[in-house]
């Protein structure tokens, strides 16, 4: 293995096989190399990288140790992300944000209605668009775009590249310089390569001391002497223009269009920035929406229910949300809203309308029997919904097919992130259930709600049109017919309104 490894080696030294073009390519980069400000890097009649060459490397590393020293910090690269972000923002942005903290707005919700801290809100986030614009984004992601270009940098092996001239290297020593000797190119092409990637991005026309001063705020003191630095990137950029490293690389390779790999770095720290305070702001805006929501639920529950225990179901609860949320996983949207259908169905549809509309339907003589009919193929419709909630409840128990494997899955989910797609999938399915369930029900409710109000219009004319023989209808019922049929249109009302607002 080791004598074909040098075949190869020698067979890139010999000419074999080159074209008159190539032969007159390479001694043009062997004259290139000779005139080179930087010809001292290479020995072209041994084709060796001068120790020269490695002291440079050497001093570079030991100019940028500290920088990557400082990126390998998971929370100084946040910060570093942050503040690259707030050094583009002028005193009007800073005032608009400041407006969109969570602890102004706050104090500002103990003195105005939700709907006008809303408004105020989203004027608020309309004009921090328009201050933080493109032109702002652009230049944001451009000045991270230079702290991407220098993490590639610091994070170039100059440990490993020295270690193949000293084994006994230490990485951030800097008390003793190595002793390089020269090197054949051929040895280091990988390395060579790679440094030219890790380099190409560095320009000193950029703003490097801006970059520099916000590593320094981050850190707390200078962490690289920036004249030093800037000196630094002046000399790489010369090399790299001068193009010594790639025509070492080709006239060893005897390969003169032998190219390094470039990279391009497209950041979007600005976007991110803007997007994450909308978000925010947009997350207040569901939080007061959500507070009024939750305030006519309850004021609803009141006035529908009597019973304060209104938990109907096992496993289609909201109490089991918690544990999905928690995972970021889909959850039981509908659970509540499923959950007062249920307890509505129990107390009250079960109990009282189905009384009071077959008393309506059956003993009424109806001058229209089409409205009759419809009236009571909408209570049939509700009276289903029962069996629907039950069934979807009795899927989701420790015995049943969706239960059984949700079980699995969560057990599972932590350590097993692809386990995330079943409980997605199956809670997804379920809440398409449920959902049509409620819809369905809440649909049929307004039917009979609808047919209750024309009744209660009805009943109280001089002379009813829809029926006939309301007092006879009347000494059939154990309470006053009318103030009967007023309760429940007014409870399949508010009832209806809760449905709605358990599935926004």
């Amino acid at each position: 293995m080791a004598e074909d490894l040098m075949d190869k080696v020698f067979s890139f030294f010999s000419g074999d096989g080159l074209t008159d073009e190539k032969q007159n390519m390479l001694k043009g980069i062997a004259r290139e190399l000779s005139q080179s400000k930087y010809a001292k890097f290479f020995r072209v009649r041994s084709e060796e990288a001068d120790p020269s060459l490695l002291s440079f490397l050497f001093s570079v590393y030991k100019t940028i140790y500290p920088i990557k020293t400082f990126m390998k910090d998971e929370k100084k690269l946040a910060q570093l992300r942050h503040l690259t972000v707030e050094s583009c923002l002028d005193s009007n942005i800073q005032e608009t944000i400041k407006r969109l903290d969570t602890s102004y707005l706050d104090a500002k919700a103990k003195t105005m209605q939700g709907e006008e801290l809303i408004k105020l809100i989203q004027a608020d986030v309309d004009l921090l668009v328009s201050q933080f614009d493109q032109s702002r984004i652009m230049t944001a992601n451009h000045r991270y775009e230079l702290a991407s270009a220098l993490y590639q940098f610091v994070g170039y092996n100059f440990p490993g590249f020295f270690k193949k001239f000293d084994p006994h290297f230490a990485d951030g020593s800097f008390i003793v310089e190595p002793k390089f000797s020269a090197v054949k190119t051929i040895l280091i092409i990988d390395q060579i390569g790679e440094f030219l990637t890790a380099t190409q991005a560095l320009k000193p026309e950029e703003d490097w001391n801006s970059l520099l001063n916000i590593l320094k705020t981050v850190e707390g003191h200078e962490i690289v002497n920036a004249e030093q630095f800037n000196a630094m990137i002046k000399t790489l950029r010369e090399i790299h223009t001068s193009k010594i490293l790639e025509l070492m690389v080709q006239y060893t390779l005897r390969n003169p269009v032998w190219q390094f790999k470039h990279s391009v770095f497209r950041e979007t720290v600005g976007d991110i920035w803007l997007e994450t305070k909308k978000n925010e702001a947009f997350g207040y805006i569901s939080k007061i929406n959500n507070a009024k929501k939750n305030s006519q639920i309850t004021a609803l529950t009141k006035e529908i229910f009597e019973s304060a225990d209104l938990t109907r179901m096992e496993n289609y609860n909201v109490q089991l949300n918690d544990a999905y949320r928690k995972r970021n996983l889909e959850y039981f949207a509908y659970a509540e809203g499923l959950n007062y259908l249920k307890a509505f169905m129990d107390d009250y549809i079960e109990k009282e309308i189905r009384e009071l509309c077959d008393i309506l339907i059956i003993r009424g003589q109806w001058t229209n029997n089409s409205m009759s009919r419809e009236m009571s193929e909408a209570l049939h419709k509700v009276l289903e919904a029962p069996v629907g909630i039950a069934d979807l409840d009795v899927i989701l128990s420790e015995d049943g097919a969706d239960g059984s494997r949700l079980r699995a899955a969560m057990v599972r989910v932590d350590r097993d992130p692809t386990q995330a797609r079943i409980i997605n999938s199956i809670v997804s399915k379920v809440n398409g259930e449920a959902v049509e369930i409620i819809n369905e029900a809440a649909q049929a409710m307004i039917v009979i709600g609808k047919h209750l109000k024309v009744l209660i219009e009805d009943v109280q004319k001089k002379h009813p049109e829809l029926l006939i023989n309301w007092r006879e209808v009347n000494m059939v019922s154990k309470d006053p017919l009318t103030q009967r049929m007023i309760n429940g249109f007014k409870k399949i009302n508010y009832f209806v309104q809760l449905m709605h607002l358990c599935t926004q």
